[in-house]
């Protein structure tokens, strides 16, 4: 029987393989998938693979590895199903500009339960349409809303769905991005709680900010944030909608809502759903990317 250091060798030899074959612009490596994380020391390859991790730690020694890679990106501490892993991965290389909307990729990874990579994808971005739409990542986007900026609030989005606030799961709406405009086509359900402060002291990357944010993920309405971080209000209520032929079947009023404002402004929204979990980002209307909540502890996952 082969060791895990074998088999994530031979994964990996496996990876490299389908990338050629393919013409896949890189390799997507998600090392959390097992403890045996630096089985792509020995390839010759290295340029060819993205690293990447949710563990600080694993940042800090990553880093003297970081000329030989092509890139090695930190993910949000959240726990994740293998398809979860993949989706977030190419979704936050996207945003750090590591890849584009229209390569090829190979993802690999596992679960820690297993102790070693077990599944390979192979994914045409472009046309991938099951697992994401990469449609509406552009760089126009990118160059209008800081990328840190929205891989924070996908990671809060991510920590409340998956801990949820207070023992009970929650729904939220981020609104990032266009804030003139959206401001414009939306009302305050209640007193503005970041009103006078300080920018500086409501800027969604101080990570001192996020309790605060999930306190206020509470409220009924949706959070409106700045492309620089900003929160600008929190507890309004979107009036923008979709025309009826643009309804989504099956997703509620929230998440309408969320479509219906970037279907009408430049601004992109993440949603939680509050039965479900589910994290979704949309954009010109249309859900880009969704992420289901992570398998539970108890089951060892």
């Amino acid at each position: 029987m082969n060791s895990i250091p074998d088999i994530n060798r031979m994964m990996l030899s496996a990876a490299l393989s389908l990338k050629k074959e393919t013409g896949s612009s890189v390799v997507l490596v998600f090392i959390d998938s097992t403890d045996d994380w630096g089985f792509w020391k020995g390839c010759a390859s290295k340029k060819d693979l993205v690293i990447l991790t949710q563990k600080a730690a694993t940042i800090n020694d990553l880093e003297r590895y970081k000329g030989d890679l092509r890139a090695i990106v930190k993910l949000p501490e959240v726990r994740l199903a293998r398809i979860g892993q993949i989706k977030l991965s190419a979704i936050m290389c996207m945003t750090e500009g590591v890849i584009t909307a229209s390569d090829r990729v190979v993802c690999m990874t596992g679960l820690s339960a297993k102790g070693s990579m077990d599944t390979l994808m192979c994914l045409d971005l472009e046309n991938e349409t099951e697992i994401f739409s990469t449609a509406g990542v552009s760089k126009e986007l990118l160059s209008k809303v800081k990328p840190e900026v929205i891989e924070t609030v996908l990671g809060i989005a991510l920590e409340l769905s998956s801990e949820g606030r207070e023992g009970r799961t929650i729904g939220a709406t981020f609104v990032i991005g266009d804030h003139e405009n959206v401001v414009k086509l939306s009302r305050p359900l209640i007193m503005n709680p970041f009103k006078g402060y300080p920018e500086d002291a409501r800027n969604i990357l101080d990570d001192a900010v996020h309790e605060t944010i999930k306190e206020f993920a509470l409220l009924d309405g949706a959070f409106v944030v700045r492309e620089d971080g900003v929160v600008v209000s929190a507890g309004v209520h979107l009036d923008a909608a979709l025309e009826e032929e643009g309804h989504m079947p099956g997703l509620g009023c929230r998440h309408m809502a969320a479509a219906g404002i970037t279907d009408v402004t430049d601004a992109t929204a993440v949603t939680i759903s509050g039965s479900t979990g589910i994290v979704r980002i949309f954009r010109k209307g249309k859900v880009l990317f969704e992420i289901e909540k992570g398998p539970r502890a108890a089951r060892g996952l």
